[in-house]
């Protein structure tokens, strides 16, 4: 399974056959409501919490040799009297709204708060990533039950867009390394860089679409070192990707202003891909200005709609 290979946009629902006497039918189950499903992936989520620690002391008074990977072991035995993830500095979450649409329910409207846990190790010396960025990663994506799903020792550049929810707003609550340099054998190094934990329900990972090594509705967690980030405009279009999210949920690919008229031609191209955002036939990049360095959204009609927006101005 490659985490790159999966839109979460695109959660599918899961397909189970029936035979019947005269014919063979093709049930299909919809997705479980979200509001069911939160209550068991917190539920599991905090008992985790409460029951597993990490290697802080580690990371505390780093040994010379010491690799800064994190270890994570259950509090028991001899370790009954370490502090639990739960109570480790560094510990964190942040609120993602979940609609049902997000995760493939066609029918009903819910719209669910769900918390997207992190743990800083440590924190890096450079910038961080927004959600739409490109991120230089390692990373190691486990099961709660410490099943490994996805890993990368060598660190590999991630465009955050394409990735779970979980992974690609968890990770702005890291920071990146200092100005690193590529040696003789291809091996990368950087200084200071961000190191941690991304824990996420089922919500805002795959859902209700199993995975290689991932069952349906299974929250998930990610080790993760954060190398370096680059702001990304993925259209050229002159505007930062991360500022193309209009209705401001974190999510790039349901921002689509011109999609009535895509519809019409069968195709879908979300604003942050699209270089002319209302299809007005005027490029975006001519619609907007850039001073010092920061875009200025133009509204010439004064109707409360950019230009880019706004296909009624050219």
């Amino acid at each position: 399974m490659n985490i790159k290979s999966i839109f979460y946009f695109l959660a599918i629902t899961l397909i189970f056959i029936s035979c019947k006497k005269d014919d063979d039918a093709i049930v299909v189950a919809p997705p479980t409501d979200l509001s069911e499903i939160i209550v068991d992936d917190e539920a599991a989520l905090q008992a985790y919490f409460l029951t597993h620690f990490y290697n802080y002391e580690d990371f505390e008074n780093p040994a010379e040799d010491f690799d800064y990977e994190i270890v994570i072991d259950t509090i028991s035995g001899g370790n009954s009297t370490k502090t639990s993830l739960l109570d480790s500095e560094g510990f964190g979450f942040k609120t993602v709204t979940v609609k049902s649409e997000n995760v493939g329910i066609t029918e009903g409207d819910e719209e669910i708060d769900h918390k997207l846990y992190y743990l800083i190790a440590r924190q890096g010396s450079g910038p961080s990533p927004t959600f739409a960025d490109s991120t230089f990663v390692r990373y190691q994506g486990e099961l709660l039950d410490g099943t490994i799903f996805d890993s990368s020792t060598a660190p590999i550049w991630f465009n955050l867009p394409s990735l779970v929810t979980g992974f690609s707003q968890g990770i702005t609550a890291f920071k990146a390394g200092e100005q690193g340099f590529v040696n003789e054998d291809g091996t990368v190094e950087v200084a200071n860089y961000g190191i941690g934990l991304i824990f996420m329900p089922s919500a805002l990972a795959y859902y209700s679409a199993p995975q290689t090594n991932i069952p349906a509705y299974s929250p998930i967690f990610f080790k993760i070192d954060l190398l370096a980030v680059n702001q990304t405009d993925h259209d050229n279009d002159g505007i930062p990707s991360y500022l193309e999210d209009v209705d401001g949920d974190g999510r790039l690919n349901n921002d689509n202003t011109d999609s009535v008229d895509e519809e019409k031609a069968f195709v879908f191209i979300p604003n942050y891909l699209d270089p002319d955002d209302d299809g007005d036939n005027t490029p975006t990049s001519e619609e907007i200005d850039i001073v010092n360095g920061e875009v200025v959204f133009r509204d010439t009609d004064n109707d409360g709609i950019p230009d880019h927006l706004d296909p009624d101005t050219k």
